[in-house]
């Protein structure tokens, strides 16, 4: 009875249970019976059912919460359970189907389609269950190949397993047998020798040799002391050790197609032992069976791949299988039909209406994904539906006057009579490019601006020179005149020289605006000449700056009139970091993460672009560099500038 397939049948009518014993009867089947849903929980565990037939009207716990009671179990989550109710509405089924029922058999049920039924979910759970197995066998052979430094090349996977697993059964000599997939009548023989590589190859015919013809299914250790050598197995020819005792004969199959073999001589595993050893052996041997099927499989996939792609539609119509793939690409699709209804969506599409796929599907999309109760104004769909790929573009609006820029692809789905009944749509997030696209534009709007801002400042010299020059002479001629007019002489030719470094730091920038080359600078240097270009606001404001040897940013923060900015600069560990500091407001929670992106501002209309510290994120990443920032709102901000100190050839 070991092999047959246990039922578990729970039913709280008495004559129910003897009418489906005698509808099962003639099947290779183990019937057990529980009369109520606690009853078959209790029993199950003892039972393990390959298939449960589970009545939904019973007093008690009904079906449905049996059901789900079983889903809940670790042994029984996917053990295939058919429900048989009376019911044949589609709330039901649907409860059904939520509760985790694989089918439903109504009452009163038909002895044939009940065991069709039955049949067909013991083939399903068979078939599960030899899926689960290839993949404990893949996990093995994934780890196996790893050890072997995870070789690709067949050849040399072939070659390290051998090694290995004559090391592993301390043989002698160790012998490759590979059948020809396109000739059933030779084999190739490979002689393993030191390295690990190959001593010998050759090409024999599979019915000279008497271990080919007489190779079972499982490994065999084989007495090999009374052949004579006149009758040497051609697969052991070349083979010299000490006299040959025994061999292991390990065949290698994978669904009942034979591969070839693996051959050790004289072996000092003990075969015999059924233990733990002997089980690895097995478990080894067939690992490289599905290593080298797979590999050949692959082989031959790649040369029929013109043909597979012709079935790719099909393939793709696989829910259960393409299921994990789909709703994981990363990017935004949705599948709709030419009345705008939706077929099918990946769960990265949903979760931004915060709605889970199955309550999309079968909706319209402008109503289920815009909120709207009609096509949307720029949709391009009916295009794809005329068979012309369309592409648009779509900004969406979040809070705080963020965005989210996206590329809209809307491509036909031909069907084999070449009619467009569907088309599927790819949302793709471009904001990166798109912001990229806008900082490329404004750096050059910003080149040509720096270069005006030069001309500019080079026809100002002329006049700042005559200032300076002429207050200069009027100091020296002027010398015995009353202290008032004096200071105010004094005044214009500071004022002056003060213009003049201005205009010459913006000549100075324009030279150097050449990314990516870099030169020595005083970093001191250049936060005083920062300074000193604000320096009319910080005394306009009575802001005191400490000085411990952007700055816009930092005055736009402070709004009482006790502000201090402190700067200081420090050498350490080959690194040189920059920190400002303000007693301003701080920056808000909700604000933090936001305040490098492009475009991001607090300020007022016309106060602010949301540049300022994007684009200081941008330079300071150009030389090697990065920022961070520490906060308490209501209490001030400080910034940090690390700059690595790149080491420069002699």
């Amino acid at each position: 009875m070991s092999g047959q397939t246990k039922i578990l049948v729970v039913d709280d009518e008495f004559s129910s249970r003897v009418t489906i014993e005698a509808m099962l009867s003639l099947g290779e089947y183990e019937l057990h019976f529980a009369e109520n849903g606690m009853d078959a929980i209790s029993r199950a565990a003892a039972i393990q059912p390959d298939i449960i037939l589970l009545d939904v009207m019973m007093p008690g716990m009904n079906g449905f919460e049996t059901c789900e009671k079983f889903r809940l179990m670790p042994n029984f989550t996917n053990t295939p359970i058919i429900l048989i109710t009376a019911l044949d509405d589609r709330k039901s089924r649907m409860a059904g189907m939520k509760a985790g029922a694989d089918d439903f058999v109504t009452k009163p049920f038909d002895a044939q389609e009940l065991r069709l039924r039955i049949q067909n979910m013991t083939r399903l759970n068979r078939f599960m269950q030899q899926t689960l197995y290839n993949s404990i066998e893949l996990k093995f052979y994934e780890s196996f190949v790893d050890e072997q430094n995870r070789y690709t090349d067949q050849n040399t996977m072939q070659v390290n397993a051998l090694s290995n697993i004559c090391d592993y059964v301390e043989a002698d000599e160790a012998i490759l047998v590979l059948f020809d997939f396109e000739n059933s009548e030779l084999a190739a023989r490979k002689l393993l020798g030191p390295g690990p590589s190959w001593r010998s190859e050759q090409t024999f015919l599979i019915k000279s040799s008497k271990l080919c013809s007489s190779m079972g299914k499982t490994i065999t250790l084989i007495d090999y002391r009374s052949q004579p050598l006149s009758e040497l197995d051609p697969i052991l020819s070349d083979i010299f050790p000490d006299p040959i005792q025994n061999i292991i004969l390990a065949p290698l199959s994978v669904n009942n197609t034979f591969l070839g073999a693996m051959v050790f001589i004289n072996p000092l595993l003990d075969f015999k032992k059924a233990d733990r050893r002997t089980r690895f052996l097995q478990l080894m041997v067939k690992g490289v069976s599905n290593a080298i099927f797979a590999l050949e499989h692959t082989r031959q996939l790649t040369i029929s791949k013109a043909a597979l792609e012709a079935g790719q539609w099909e393939i793709l119509n696989s829910r259960n299988t393409l299921r994990t793939f789909f709703d994981n690409i990363p990017t935004c699709v949705y599948i709709i039909d030419r009345s705008y209804t939706i077929l099918a969506i990946n769960s990265r599409r949903s979760n931004r209406v915060g709605r889970e796929p199955s309550e999309l599907v079968g909706g319209k999309c402008y109503k289920k994904l815009f909120g709207s109760s009609s096509p949307c104004a720029l949709c391009r769909v009916m295009e794809a539906f005329d068979g012309i790929p369309a592409v648009r573009n779509f900004r969406e609006w979040g809070p705080k006057e963020t965005f989210t820029h996206w590329e809209i692809t809307t491509i036909p789905i031909r069907e084999n009579t070449n009619l467009i009944d569907r088309a599927i749509i790819f949302d793709e997030d471009i904001t990166e490019k798109w912001v990229l696209e806008a900082g490329l534009i404004q750096s050059e709007k910003m080149a040509s601006i720096g270069q005006l801002a030069a001309n500019i400042a080079h026809e100002i010299n002329n006049p700042l020179a005559a200032i300076i020059a002429n207050a200069q002479l009027l100091l020296r001629d002027m010398s015995d005149a009353n202290e008032d007019v004096l200071e105010s002489i004094k005044l214009i030719e500071t004022a002056g020289v003060r213009a003049a470094k201005i205009v010459g730091g913006l000549l100075e920038s324009a030279h150097r605006e050449k990314h990516e080359e870099f030169e020595e600078i005083s970093l001191n240097a250049t936060i005083q000449d920062a300074l000193a270009m604000v320096n009319f606001e910080i005394k306009n404001r009575s802001i005191t700056v400490k000085l411990k040897l952007d700055i816009n940013n930092a005055l736009g923060a402070i709004e009482s009139s006790k502000g201090v900015i402190s700067i200081s600069t420090s050498y350490e560990k080959r690194e040189y970091r920059i920190t400002f500091s303000d007693n301003g407001k701080g920056i808000l929670p909700e604000h933090q993460e936001q305040i490098f992106k492009p475009f991001f501002t607090t300020k007022g209309v016309g106060k602010g672009t949301g540049l300022g510290l994007y684009v200081s994120l941008q330079v300071i990443k150009e030389h090697r560099g990065e920022m961070h920032f520490e906060t308490k709102p209501g209490k001030g901000t400080k910034f940090i500038i690390i700059l690595p100190d790149i080491e420069r050839p002699e």
